[in-house]
């Protein structure tokens, strides 16, 4: 009989290592997505006249919609616990952006609106997930 060895199973750490660059991977492809979206809409508010009331419901749909996508590709990545990789790639998406803005806007600002920012992310991108893990 061969002396049959046991090797250790590194799949699980490669597994959680390439989760983490889909997560990074997809939650900058979703900023991106964002500011491309943000300048399309600051053109179309120059060229249109529109009012000013219109830019928060309009910045809102594009984060959200922004983050869904995000965590739709993150959960694409590996075909299971969608909800939960969306919501993390919502989570890194709300801190990157919150970091991009920090740095361009000169203010740092810790309240309710991050809070409700990260809720925000968390839910989206759960959806998000659930769908890519569908799809």
């Amino acid at each position: 009989m061969k002396n049959m060895r046991k090797t250790p199973n590194k799949q699980g750490s490669d597994h959680i290592g390439n989760d983490i660059i889909a997560i990074l991977k997809s939650s900058i492809i979703a900023i991106i997505m964002t500011l491309v979206c943000f300048a399309i809409f600051a053109i179309i508010i120059k060229v249109a006249d529109l009012q000013e009331t219109i830019i928060a419901p309009v910045v809102q749909v594009i984060r959200t919609l922004s983050i869904a996508f995000g965590g739709m590709l993150a959960a694409k990545s590996s075909k299971k616990l969608g909800w939960l990789k969306g919501g993390i790639t919502g989570v890194v998406y709300v801190l990157l952006a919150f970091m991009i803005s920090s740095m361009f806007g000169g203010s740092i600002f810790m309240g309710s609106v991050i809070f409700s920012d990260i809720l925000l992310g968390v839910i989206a991108g759960a959806v998000g997930g659930i769908i890519g893990v569908n799809v």
